[in-house]
């Protein structure tokens, strides 16, 4: 008699998911019709900026969720969701806060880490930066937090805010220093 090892079984998916999965899938499968099946084992393959670019050119859909943690993240990426973002939100939504304003860096990186865990190869991940990390004259400092969310959040990129000539100098001192950057204005 042989003993089998068990697989560890995956976590359902909650209802809502299931539904944007369906979702999902039904729209790449309606995109991807003349695609060969070679193509659809890309799932897997990590979003990228240049992916983006490239899925926006062909005038496909791209996705974006916002997670704030380990389950949400599992879910979101099994969702095969294209792009999570951890935001200043999570002050408010997992943190109990009444604005996005007490979040500090520290933080966002410890929610950035257990997204990170939830979905480790194929998502973009981006990290919100809180305020009061980024709004200096001095854009190095926004630099280092930059860097502080790719190194030790797990981070493929950073979020900030704001349409300011300011804010577009430290969005400028970001990307020649190789963090890709995502703006809301």
């Amino acid at each position: 008699m042989k003993c089998q090892q068990k697989q560890p079984k995956k976590p359902p998916l909650s209802p809502l998911l299931q539904t944007c999965t369906m979702f999902f899938s039904t729209a790449a499968n309606d995109s991807t019709k003349k695609a060969s099946p070679k193509k659809k084992t890309n799932k897997t393959k990590k979003v990228t900026t240049l992916s983006l670019t490239s899925k926006k050119r062909r005038g496909h859909k791209i996705t974006m969720v916002t997670a704030y943690d380990y389950p949400s993240a599992v879910h979101v990426d099994r969702a095969g969701i294209d792009i999570v973002l951890v935001g200043d939100s999570c002050a408010m939504v997992e943190l109990g806060f009444e604005t996005t304003q007490p979040i500090t860096m520290d933080e966002m990186i410890h929610h950035c880490k257990a997204v990170k865990r939830g979905a480790p190869r194929r998502p973009l991940l981006v990290g919100d930066l809180p305020l009061g990390s980024y709004e200096f004259e001095d854009v190095d400092v926004a630099l280092r937090n930059a860097y502080r969310m790719i190194k030790d959040g797990g981070m493929d990129g950073v979020k900030l805010e704001g349409g300011s000539e300011a804010r577009a100098k430290t969005v400028k001192k970001l990307v020649e220093g190789g963090v890709a950057v995502m703006g809301h204005v």
